[in-house]
């Protein structure tokens, strides 16, 4: 696959499918690039470029401006926050990547499937995650969202004492109570999801703002921000790379349904989101945000977000931004290399509506935060013999 920055005013990811003999050959992605949210800071004194980032911002605007912040504070040396503030902070961060996924999981995924959106039902949680922000709220509004979680989403799997052996077992537990249950149904009824080459890319662990300045340097090359590796690799990022573990998701790693287990890791980051929020900072679970100084003048953040790791260089000079990079989850996912691109070349054959389906299916679960645009080419080449 090959990924071309589109114009920064477009705002619209396209997707240039090329088939050849009823396949997916190989994918052009054309992602808005973050440049000039950059270029727009620069000259700022901090608080005003976090005001502006913030309404630039197009996902996750509280995440980008607080670790823009943290960043900013890291470069001038500036004193750590108190406890009471990290706190806050955290608390507001998993309200925003809740709410991300309610509507991703309410609305966006139950319509790409032919279901009715749940639109009543999210609206009550997002008035309450966008404007309940007291630590007395935030303890009660973790609850509900632990509540809709067990009781509405997987109901089947809290109600059983054994967890499901096949994939027969998870759509029966999947189906029993669930909002999303037909909707997982439909995913794992579509069949396996596979890269064509067999092997999906690396998963992105988790890391601390100092190990990322351990591992990019002071400040990132250009090839970096626009194409982020790890030990060189391309490497997916998100809820999947963060609930890869967990016993549910593996099963459905196992057999191949990768898409269904994106889906079913933003189920589990949804309740991980409800319970920082009532119990934030926690000794088992790293922070969302934190922040390093990278050099003389230079600071570093890191955050993670409902669709994945965000990371942030600051230049300072002067009390004011003289440079900015920052590198979005979209990044790591729509790599020339990465999840998106091997997920979307197949090795059946296909119809046009099919592949389209299915490359709209594996964006939605990769997220790249804006529209996004799909379009199929037909190339001109020779037929494949058949055996």
């Amino acid at each position: 696959m090959q990924q071309q920055p589109s114009g920064d005013d477009e705002g619209v990811v396209r997707i240039t499918a090329h088939r050849r003999a009823n396949r997916i050959v190989r994918t052009t992605v054309a992602i808005p690039g973050s440049a000039a949210q950059s270029r727009r800071l620069v000259g700022l004194d901090p608080a005003a470029a976090v005001d502006t980032l913030a309404t630039l911002a197009t996902h996750s605007p509280r995440a980008h401006a607080l670790a823009l912040g943290q960043a900013c504070a890291a470069a001038q040396g500036n004193a750590a926050h108190d406890h009471a503030t990290l706190v806050a902070i955290e608390r507001e961060l998993a309200a925003e990547a809740a709410d991300t996924h309610l509507r991703r999981l309410l609305i966006e995924w139950p319509q790409a499937l032919g279901h009715d959106a749940r639109h009543t039902r999210y609206n009550e949680f997002h008035r309450r995650l966008t404007t309940k922000t007291d630590p007395a709220s935030c303890f009660e509004l973790g609850g509900d969202v632990l509540d809709l979680v067990a009781r509405e989403m997987l109901a089947g799997f809290f109600n059983r004492i054994r967890m499901p052996h096949n994939l027969a077992e998870f759509i029966e537990r999947a189906d029993t109570g669930s909002i999303l249950g037909a909707v997982l149904r439909d995913m794992i009824e579509l069949g396996p999801s596979q890269p064509s080459a067999g092997r999906g890319v690396a998963i992105l662990g988790t890391q601390t703002a100092a190990a990322w300045v351990a591992t990019i340097g002071t400040w990132p090359s250009d090839e970096f921000v626009a194409h982020p590796t790890f030990a060189g690799e391309p490497a997916e990022t998100g809820p999947l790379a963060r609930h890869a573990a967990s016993p549910l998701v593996r099963l459905l790693l196992d057999r191949g349904h990768r898409l269904s287990a994106r889906l079913f890791s933003k189920i589990i980051d949804l309740a991980d989101c409800a319970s920082r929020m009532r119990y934030p900072l926690t000794d088992d679970v790293p922070p969302l945000l934190d922040a390093s100084a990278a050099g003389p003048g230079v600071g570093m953040a890191r955050v993670s977000t409902a669709r994945g790791v965000l990371l942030c260089w600051v230049r300072m000079e002067g009390g004011c931004i003289a440079d900015c990079r920052i590198v979005p989850a979209a990044a790591w996912n729509f790599h020339p290399e990465g999840a998106f691109c091997r997920e979307a070349c197949s090795s059946i054959d296909e119809t046009p509506e099919a592949a389209l389906r299915r490359l709209s299916l594996l964006a939605l679960a990769l997220d790249p935060s804006v529209p996004y645009r799909i379009e199929l080419v037909e190339e001109a080449g020779k037929r494949r013999k058949r055996a």
